[in-house]
């Protein structure tokens, strides 16, 4: 019996044509194996209906075509449910897909979605939102903020918000219990991780994984803004594990508290500040198609 796949379409994400995907999947998705429908997304939240009226119509596999903020949503529809996410990578960053061994050439990633490797991977919250590659406190999501206001896409746009964001940002103090442990001071950002990266391959967490059911948390101390760029630099290096304003924690629960609101952003996108994030796992929650060799 042929399974059924449901391919949602963002047609406005990243900075890559999507009108070439549906006949793109109808040269090479395995039409011996499989029987499909297209639709495209219409308005924020609406990925989210597709995929849960989908997975109550019992279809195998809802295949997103768009960015991180699009895949945040389609998975976000499909926790708990027996269908399973597939990615087509056409964002900007794409850090779940890469790390789920996906490829920005769609004909590669459509032969990842022939393979039919299914597997479960550890789903994350902060308050009551899903996230599941990573969350992040202070500067990244302020520049998240930055970059949303741009009116285009991609890594070089992303570079020159992050440049533009240093003089304006300010770091702030919180207070943390990752399991148990109380810690306090003054951070420029932290991270807190599912999957290794932003996205762009850019590893924040590089020995993060999605079914181990715990958190990876990155923390940059308060650094004075000349550093900033040395900081980045040790990011994109894989270098900062072993530097000294880095500091790296493994929990299946974090808590934080802020004096006052912090940017916060989830899966890359922007959302509503806070001051308090109650951070958790949810192990193996969400069905997903994927390279054989990740984890």
């Amino acid at each position: 019996m042929k399974k059924r796949i449901l391919f949602i379409i963002n047609p406005i994400a990243g900075v890559k044509r999507k009108d070439r995907i549906p006949r793109l999947i109808d040269k090479y998705l395995d039409h011996a194996h499989f029987d499909y429908d297209i639709i495209y997304t219409e308005h924020r939240g609406h990925a989210t209906e597709l995929a849960k009226h989908a997975a109550q119509q019992g279809v195998d596999v809802v295949a997103v075509a768009g960015g991180d903020g699009s895949v945040n949503e389609v998975a976000t529809g499909l926790v708990g449910t027996q269908t399973a996410l597939a990615i087509i990578p056409s964002g900007s960053g794409n850090g779940l897909a890469r790390h789920l061994g996906y490829s920005i050439n769609i004909r590669s990633t459509l032969h990842i979605i022939n393979d039919y490797y299914v597997s479960r991977i550890d789903v994350c919250k902060v308050n009551d939102q899903y996230f599941f590659s990573l969350m992040g406190i202070g500067f990244d999501a302020f520049v998240a903020k930055v970059f949303s206001r741009e009116e285009t896409r991609g890594f070089l746009t992303y570079a020159w918000s992050a440049i533009r964001s240093v003089s304006a940002y300010e770091p702030f103090q919180y207070s943390a219990c990752i399991d148990n442990r109380e810690i306090k001071g003054k951070a420029f950002m932290i991270n807190v991780c599912n999957s290794n990266q932003y996205g762009y391959n850019v590893k924040v967490a590089p020995h993060a994984s999605l079914q181990d059911g715990m958190l990876d948390i990155v923390v940059l101390e308060d650094i004075p803004k000349w550093k900033v760029p040395f900081a980045v630099l040790q990011v994109f290096t894989r270098t900062h594990m072993k530097a000294k304003h880095f500091t790296i924690y493994r929990a299946a629960e974090v808590n934080i508290q802020t004096p006052v609101y912090a940017h916060l952003q989830i899966d890359g996108e922007t959302a509503v500040k806070d001051k308090d994030f109650h951070i958790e796992i949810l192990p193996k929650a969400l069905s997903v198609l994927m390279h054989q060799n990740v984890n």
